[in-house]
């Protein structure tokens, strides 16, 4: 018989608060409210905005409360146990073994009451629902006690013991963030994303500005050139600054140690993540460059774990640091398989055919669109591709690379961003071999390493046909010594 669950938690009655300052359960309710509030004809003024400040406090504040009320979790030796919901009961039971990695967030309001939330990753989830369990609005000292007993598969009834307070797990610190990293955050597309759309939205706000507005401005003369001049230079600021201070806000003393059997990163300035990954589910690390973190040297590493839901974030173990740094961190996570191997000369005149093919078109186009219309702007764009679809193509290749050692292997892909990813051997599930018709000409074969972590599939693209069966059968085991694609046998 399977030990019984303790009796259900509740969490603090705090979280209401919280829940009604930041109108979590009311928001769900605006897309309702407003088309009713249209049909009825609710008049404006401002006593009706204080009236619908109120109500909406009030609704949120009332929701927050039933939501709480109806809530609660229960964590034991072969378990977690969450019920939620006022009219549909629901019941979700998570058993410790599908367990991947706990989160303890602590966001801005959070903060100011004294709560976190509990994130717990789990690849126990069904059709439509979120692999995860989330606990929210629990004290520091519950988060942790809840974050020990799901890492470690048991169950203190209370607080954690005397033995757990006086011998911790000794830690092991794998990397701190320096500051000065911050300067190859422009060079990262994920933090030019907000402050390129901010930017956007500036201009458009000029664009949109009423001429009452603009017309106390003095009336300077000023050479377009010079306009088009400082408005580039001002957005390429905006987003170099927007850029560091977005990197410094979710990177803010970024520590990543080992604590017995698992990783732990914590980050954050204004929400601060504590993110716990046990080393037994992390089958492999990839590194990934930009093109423009490539030209100075700098990477982003992170770990392969299975079943980890939202795997980019929660599984970065460097989020932005000098390649050196983020190729030994991956070296310390699993075996370096050596030097990768080039793939045949035929995967480089594929790519320089096909750029080449491209840009004659679009010329040949151009030169039509010329004699007929006079436009010349296609066929220097047709022009300029073609020039520079060999460079382009060789870019291409030298992305391209595998690797097989004792007891890992490696593939790398990619021109804009370049990931290199290194598995264990154990991570194989299954190996996918696919021909074009032009592949097969060539010799050549994409052989996809299915594993289940990361992105469930890792490909070594245009590698020589006839290396495959040897190459998946080093890198996973003989039985996928099989796989011969037609290149190979011909």
């Amino acid at each position: 018989m399977p030990p019984p669950l303790p009796a259900a938690r509740r969490t603090s009655p705090r979280v209401v608060l919280v829940h009604t300052v930041t109108f979590k359960q009311a928001r769900q309710l605006v897309p309702v409210l407003i088309p009713i509030l249209a049909a009825t004809g609710f008049g404006g003024g401002m006593t009706t905005v204080v009236l619908l400040a109120i109500g909406i406090t009030l609704l949120s504040l009332a929701a927050a409360a039933l939501s709480w009320w109806r809530f609660s979790y229960a964590d034991g030796p072969a378990a977690v146990v969450v019920t939620r919901g006022l009219l549909s009961r629901s019941v979700r039971t998570v058993p410790n073994d599908r367990i991947r990695g706990v989160e303890v967030e602590e966001p801005v309001v959070h903060r100011l009451f004294g709560l976190v939330r509990v994130r717990i990753d789990a690849a126990a989830g069904t059709a439509g629902q979120d692999e995860e369990v989330l606990v929210d609005g629990v004290p520091r000292a519950e988060g942790d006690r809840l974050r020990v007993a799901v890492l470690t598969h048991r169950a203190p009834a209370g607080e954690p013991s005397a033995d757990d307070v006086e011998t911790p797990a000794e830690e092991e610190e794998l990397f701190r963030w320096r500051n000065r990293w911050l300067l190859y955050a422009p060079l990262v597309g994920s933090y030019l994303a907000l402050p390129a759309a901010g930017v956007a939205a500036l201009f458009r706000l000029g664009d949109e500005l009423p001429d009452p507005l603009l017309d106390p401005l003095p009336d300077v003369e000023v050479p377009g050139g010079w306009v088009i001049a400082l408005l580039v230079a001002g957005g390429l600021l905006l987003l170099i600054a927007g850029s560091i201070i977005g990197a410094a806000v979710v990177n803010w003393k970024f520590r990543l140690v080992r604590r017995g059997g698992t990783l732990v990163a914590v980050r954050g300035l204004f929400t601060r993540r504590h993110t716990e990954l046990e080393i037994d589910r992390i089958r492999g690390a990839s590194v990934s460059q930009g093109l423009g973190m490539r030209w100075v040297g700098a990477a982003r590493t992170g770990a392969l774990v299975t079943g980890l839901a939202d795997a980019e974030r929660r599984g970065q173990l460097l989020p932005l640091g000098p390649r050196g740094e983020g190729w030994a961190l991956a070296h310390r996570l699993v075996e370096d398989p050596g030097p990768l191997t080039a793939h045949p000369p035929a995967a480089l005149r594929r790519r320089i055919v096909r750029a080449l093919v491209l840009g004659v078109l679009v010329t040949a186009g151009g030169a039509l669109l010329l004699a007929t219309t006079g436009r010349w702007d296609l066929l220097v764009a047709g022009v300029v591709l073609t020039v520079l679809g060999v460079p382009l193509a060789r870019g291409l290749y030298a992305g391209l690379g595998h690797a097989v050692g004792p007891r890992s292997f490696s593939v790398r892909s990619g021109w804009l961003v370049r990931t290199e990813a290194v598995l264990e051997q154990r991570a194989v599930i299954g190996w996918q071999v696919r021909q074009s018709w032009f592949q097969r000409r060539a010799g050549l074969a994409t052989v996809t390493a299915c594993v289940g972590a990361g992105s469930g599939g890792y490909d070594a693209v245009d590698m020589d046909a006839a290396e495959v069966p040897a190459f998946t059968a080093a890198a996973s085991g003989p039985w996928a010594g099989a796989l011969a694609p037609a290149g190979a046998r011909d």
